[in-house]
């Protein structure tokens, strides 16, 4: 970890260590550490620089293919300016590994707040090579370790990182949410899914919330795109739908409104469809009730021809004879005018 510590190669020369050195030693470290962790810093930088100048023991000889005889001991007070360094150089992996063993040991106490900021930096560091891959989930997942980490401790409360980090949370919810509904319905991503589902919920929740703010901004794409993601089951869990269409009904109450714009007529058509089909194929009834309930709601909210929808759930439900009743009574009104 001798060159690590400083961002070069194993084979850099010794004009290469005293640059990084120097550029390190000059550079703004982030927001948030102590005085002692930037003290400790500098301190390891300097220890670091002439051990790899003037000791041979700790960098060997490259020409001569010699590895370094000593690897450098880094006291406990000295361990925070290390981490910070590794996350410096990008050495995310090593900040993560060293962290989550240090915090855990007795001697870290007075130090966790700094180690803790460390390897939220180098979390921030993963979540930025997902998104340069495209990896969306991969990216959101270290900004959500990130931020578990810097809610560890009081002492963050006021951080900018942590505020900024929750807000990119919020903002790459939706296209996480997508992309982890979107994976292969396999044994490994089974706990993935169930979590991108609770935020399906939860987004969708905000949405309908009238006070509250949800980062979507075209609700019928997004919906339509996580339902196509979804099993009918996973849908009828969801949300209480039949208590939402009743919801709906009330045309001039803000909560109806509201909803509208979050759930459109197509999405609750496939939200009637699933309660159907599933009611359907494993025979329970109250199922098909509820689709009866949000056909009915559907039918008065929007003025929509579902008598098809409406006539089967009734055919389902074995109200057979309402159904021919009401059919008389409908012809008789059109014979009537």
């Amino acid at each position: 970890m001798n060159l690590q510590l400083i961002g070069v190669p194993d084979q850099a020369e010794k004009d290469e260590v005293v640059k990084s050195v120097m550029d390190l030693k000059s550079a703004e470290i982030e927001e948030g550490y102590t005085m002692d962790a930037v003290a400790s810093r500098q301190g390891l930088l300097m220890d670091v620089r002439d051990k790899l100048l003037f000791e041979p023991e700790y960098t060997g000889n490259i020409k001569e293919k010699i590895p370094p005889k000593s690897s450098l001991r880094i006291p406990w007070a000295w361990l925070p300016g290390a981490l910070c360094l590794l996350q410096e150089v990008g050495e995310v992996k090593l900040v993560q590994d060293i962290g989550h063993v240090a915090v855990q040991h007795p001697d870290a106490k007075p130090y966790v707040h700094d180690l803790l900021l460390s390897m939220a930096l180098a979390e921030c560091g993963t979540a930025k090579i997902g998104f340069e891959k495209n990896k969306v989930s991969q990216g959101f997942e270290a900004l959500a370790c990130a931020q578990s980490l810097l809610r560890n401790k009081k002492s963050f409360g006021k951080i900018t990182l942590l505020s900024q980090t929750e807000e990119s949370l919020e903002e790459l919810a939706p296209a996480c949410t997508l992309e982890l509904l979107g994976m292969p319905h396999l044994p490994e991503n089974a706990e993935r899914r169930r979590g991108a589902i609770a935020a399906l919920r939860e987004l969708v929740r905000q949405g309908l919330g009238v006070e509250t703010s949800c980062r979507v901004q075209d609700w019928p794409y997004f919906l339509s795109q996580a339902f196509n993601r979804l099993m009918a089951l996973e849908i009828v869990d969801l949300l209480p739908w039949d208590d939402l269409a009743i919801t709906r009904k009330n045309k001039k109450s803000l909560e109806s409104q509201n909803q509208r714009v979050v759930i459109d007529f197509n999405c609750f058509y496939m939200v009637l469809i699933a309660h159907i089909a599933l009611g359907f194929s494993s025979k329970q009834k109250e199922l098909i009730d509820k689709a009866k309930t949000i056909c009915e709601c559907l039918i008065a909210s929007e003025g929509t021809d579902l008598k098809f929808e409406e006539a089967f759930c009734l055919f389902l439900l074995g109200q057979v004879s309402f159904l021919l009743e009401r059919q008389v009574g409908l012809q008789k009104r059109m014979l009537l005018h």
